[in-house]
């Protein structure tokens, strides 16, 4: 393949037309077609070991990362882009190593081993010999310098074939331990019928990997750009696996039990009664994942420190895992059936994540005693841009647990300076609760496509909020992006004021080094009945210049109106301005860096149900704050499989999924139990 293609120079600042072939293993460049001809290369860039990317709000724009410098390259239009990136990516699949062989059945693979062995040491057996018989005919004739040497020699020789030879025994042992019949597994390695690799292959995930893959670098191979700091830099993966160090607090829980963890085979998984229809809780047997110490966990103060540790640089330190998710996914894949490595885990369910939206539960009811509509509306856009930065705090980039069909999580806060009051709910989503306190419940209603819903109220403010959101997440080379596909709804039902709102979508950046997370594009707060409506940008880093986690948006009056009457700048995770008319000077709106989250208040987690989200994951969570990744997947796993095992227990009887505290409504989820059915009523 090759054509015209724009390349950005930080000699010029800017792009310049650069003609480009892609060849076997290399894209080289030159400054025009003629030159191409003359043979007067410009420069080239190694595919092996290349990294991809994609700008999802340029679709002309695409890099290529390699040897820690990024090509930034620009086709004319979204088509020429993606047909130079398919090319790419197969040329970098290939000479990478993405697609490998089928693997060898390892029985059949020791006893070749065996074999090489038994020869090699039958020839160290016969050189031997010849050794010593050159030194017995030369002993007469030799000085006795050179019989020294050659004495010292033959008894190496002789310690290292006794040593071959005590290998070979071990080998030999095994081997029979483990039955081999050379006869039948030979005639299953000529017809490629090997059943083994069948029976496994549905276990192996991302952590199971551990093969080394580097390359080295030409120096005949030269650049005209570099990267500018902190931009993207594609390393070496010369590193194997993880190496780390617990997390900061980890000493106060007792690890005694670390060593008894076992392995534990997701095929013999038993299901003793199946909650087939959502509202029966679970009996399935658990694997023991502490080694016994399960009684003695603190799994409250474990989930309470939500302190994480950085994943640190991806290359060095998980290298083979990311070369072998690379091999699993192509630019623009859907990511959602693909399993991401454990290591990438946060100590929490994405419903969890959900709850951190009403973390600070005084801007949540902040309109109700509001006088007028624009007051209340911005004081609702106020609560909105403040939402984000407690779910998204820690800024390590790392995402939530997957949550399973079924899984709910409920908590509830008490706003700043109150006392919970003495009248109590008796439904909603924690009954028992002060009619002052927020609470919030969140169920996962659907798993493919996968959607959690959720629910927040305050009974005595008469607020209340109804959301659902679909995540879909795409590969973009260098970044992921997570699109959150759904709506909320405020109500404050004492003005029978409903303000829509839709979600920004998250990326995570970098993930060929040290990855972090930002928020992009453009969302909408809208109110029919006063007809404000606000419209704003997050804002993704620019690739060449400029900062991170800016936001802009204008606020409107009127359903038609394009004239806005106020102006918003700033950054979502700190400091936000607003402007009102259009002379005025901005002045300081929010500052979510000043305001102090409210901690939410859970059941215990060993009397939450089974399929609430921290006692659902506790065995996950606890093996991540120990930093025992391996621990964490086996876990992570069996809770995967018995979903997987209760969708076909469900296929085969007939039986549909039904939510419990979530019902749908056209496409979007209503929660059962809302405040607007209560309010008039018994709450």
């Amino acid at each position: 393949m090759e054509g015209t293609l724009s390349k950005w120079t930080n000699v010029m600042h800017g792009w310049q037309h650069r003609y480009f072939v892609l060849n076997d293993d290399v894209l080289c460049y030159y400054t025009s077609k003629e030159k191409m001809a003359r043979g007067q290369q410009r420069g080239c860039i190694r595919l092996r070991g290349a990294a991809l990317g994609i700008d999802e709000e340029n679709d002309t724009l695409f890099t290529v990362a390699v040897d820690g410098k990024t090509f930034h390259l620009q086709g004319k239009s979204k088509l020429e882009r993606n047909s130079w990136v398919r090319a790419l990516e197969r040329v970098i699949h290939e000479k990478c190593g993405y697609y490998k062989p089928p693997q060898e059945d390892p029985v059949l693979d020791l006893h070749k081993r065996v074999t090489t062995a038994e020869n090699q040491s039958q020839m160290l057996l016969e050189q031997t010999r010849n050794l010593e018989q050159q030194l017995n005919k030369d002993s007469e004739k030799a000085d006795h310098k050179r019989k020294k040497i050659l004495s010292e020699i033959l008894m190496t020789a002789k310690r290292l074939q006794s040593t071959v030879d005590h290998s070979l025994i071990l080998l030999q042992q095994v081997q029979r331990d483990l039955g081999f019949d050379q006869t039948q597994n030979l005639e299953m390695n000529d017809t490629g019928t090997n059943g083994r690799e069948d029976e496994t292959k549905e276990e192996i995930t991302l952590d199971d990997v551990n093969q080394m893959v580097s390359f080295s670098s030409s120096d005949d191979e030269f650049f005209d750009a570099k990267n500018e700091e902190g931009s993207i830099r594609s390393k070496n993966l010369q590193e194997n696996e993880r190496g780390g160090s617990s997390p900061a607090g980890s000493t106060a829980i007792n690890t005694s039990g670390s060593s008894h963890h076992k392995s534990h085979r997701l095929s013999q998984t038993s299901l003793k009664r199946i909650s087939l229809d959502g509202t029966e809780t679970l009996t399935t047997s658990e694997p023991d994942w502490s080694g016994g110490d399960a009684k003695c966990e603190n799994y409250d103060a474990i989930y309470n420190n939500t302190d994480e540790h950085d994943v640190g640089d991806i290359n060095k330190q998980h290298g083979s895992v990311l070369m072998h998710l690379l091999s699993q996914v192509s630019i623009g894949m859907d990511l959602s059936k693909v399993t991401l490595p454990t290591f990438i885990l946060e100590r929490r369910s994405l419903l969890e994540m959900y709850s951190e939206f009403f973390a600070h539960p005084d801007d949540f009811i902040g309109a109700i005693n509001l006088n007028t509509p624009e007051s209340r509306f911005l004081a609702v856009v106020e609560y909105y841009l403040n939402s984000f930065y407690p779910a998204r705090k820690s800024g390590v980039a790392k995402k939530p647990f997957n949550p399973i069909l079924g899984e709910t999580f409920r908590c509830r806060w008490t706003l700043p300076g109150t006392v919970p009051s003495e009248q109590k709910t008796k439904k909603g989503p924690f009954p028992g609760t002060g009619t002052n306190q927020v609470t919030f419940i969140a169920e996962q209603v659907s798993h493919h496509p996968p959607i959690s819903a959720f629910y927040a109220e305050h009974p005595e403010a008469g607020v209340s909020f109804n959301g659902y959101i679909y995540t879909k997440s795409s590969f973009l080379g260098l970044s992921i992006g997570v699109h959150h596909i759904g709506s909320g709804t405020v109500t404050l039902h004492k003005y029978g004021e409903q303000y829509v709102v839709t979600f920004p979508s998250a990326y995570g950046r970098s993930i060929m080094s040290t990855p972090w997370i930002e928020l992009g594009g453009r969302v909408e707060i809208h109110c029919e009945k006063t007809q404000y409506r606000a419209e704003i940008e997050f804002i993704t880093k620019p690739i060449f210049r400029g900062k991170a986690h800016q936001i802009q948006g204008n606020v409107f009056y009127g359903h038609s109106s394009k004239k806005p009457i106020i102006q918003l700048k700033g950054e979502w995770n700190s400091q936000i301005y607003i402007k009102k008319g259009e002379g005025g000077d901005y002045q300081l709106f929010t500052n979510v860096l000043a305001k102090a989250d409210v901690n939410k208040e859970c059941i215990p987690v060993m009397k939450q149900e089974e399929r609430e989200s921290r006692r659902l994951w506790r065995h996950v969570t606890l093996a991540l704050f120990r930093d025992n990744i391996d621990v964490a997947t086996q876990a992570k796993r069996w809770i995967e499989q018995r979903q997987r095992d209760e969708k076909i227990q469900r296929d085969k009887e007939g039986i549909q999924w039904k939510t419990r505290f979530f019902e749908k409504i056209g496409d979007s989820w209503r929660y059962k139990e809302s405040l607007n059915d209560r309010i008039n009523n018994d709450l």
